[in-house]
């Protein structure tokens, strides 16, 4: 195990396009994969954690009432967003890190095409517009909102949603 160590250290200390792995891909290649795998698993594992939380409870609900609907919407979608963003964040890092990386490195080549798969996904315009969206919103709702400990860790923001419309309806 200390020699395939070694080895991937080597490799990428080189990024000689000529190291292979044993199975023939490039250590680049099972290197970013290997980031993507642990990403992968991240979001599943936070999704886990999402799916387990009850509702909150009714003073919450309550306190989202007395805001408008469509600033709350806005909060619960974006602050669950956040929330799984911020549960898998060290292993976006990673994968940030490991693409930036290999894109300074003569192993692009090698890669390109997953980095050009994956990067849409981690960097897609989405991705700021929910940001731009949740600081229109006003400061003071955020603040309040973001205090309460439910809002703190990953949560589902459907069912949430569900429930304040359905109070709603006659």
């Amino acid at each position: 195990m200390k020699i395939l160590r070694t080895a991937i250290v080597v490799c990428l200390g080189l990024f000689s396009a000529a190291c292979q792995a044993e199975d023939g891909k490039p250590v680049s290649l099972q290197y970013i994969e290997t980031s993507i795998q642990r990403l992968e698993a991240a979001i599943v594992e936070c999704d886990s954690i999402a799916s387990a939380r009850a509702m909150p409870d009714s003073e919450v609900l309550d306190l989202l009432r007395q805001y408008e609907y469509e600033d709350v919407r806005v909060f619960l979608i974006t602050r669950s967003a956040a929330m799984a963003e911020e549960c898998q964040k060290p292993h976006l890092t990673d994968l940030a890190y490991t693409i930036g990386m290999l894109e300074a490195s003569t192993a692009h080549t090698e890669v390109e095409d997953l980095i050009a798969g994956v990067k849409p996904l981690m960097y897609g315009k989405e991705t700021w517009a929910l940001k731009e969206k949740y600081f229109q919103l006003p400061e003071s709702m955020r603040e309040e909102l973001e205090s309460i400990p439910y809002f703190q860790k990953p949560f589902r923001n459907i069912p949430i949603i569900e429930k304040l419309e359905s109070a709603n309806r006659p």
